[in-house]
């Protein structure tokens, strides 16, 4: 069936799957990284200042909360954490 002859219903019914189905990648995506990461691991995340580099100080379900190189502290949302190696 082509998306130009699905009805309002169907469509929402489309809508809520794809959503639901997002939700879930996501999730799994976040557990992923909460995985990978430890407790002062190399991190990095975009900010609206730009690229952001610290380390992991605490590590909660859905935020990382992160000590930037300037001392600052960041609580971050999984989903935007990047690990680094360390070298």
């Amino acid at each position: 069936m082509r998306i130009d002859d699905m009805s309002l219903d169907q469509l929402l019914a489309l809508n809520d799957l794809i959503c639901r189905r997002i939700d879930e990648l996501q999730a799994r995506q976040e557990m992923e990284v909460l995985s990978r990461l430890t407790l002062g691991q190399a991190v990095s995340f975009e900010s609206r200042e730009g690229q952001v580099f610290g380390r992991v100080i605490k590590i909660n379900r859905k935020t990382v909360l992160v000590q930037s190189e300037d001392q600052r502290q960041w609580k971050v949302a999984v989903a935007l954490i990047q690990p680094l190696r360390d070298v």
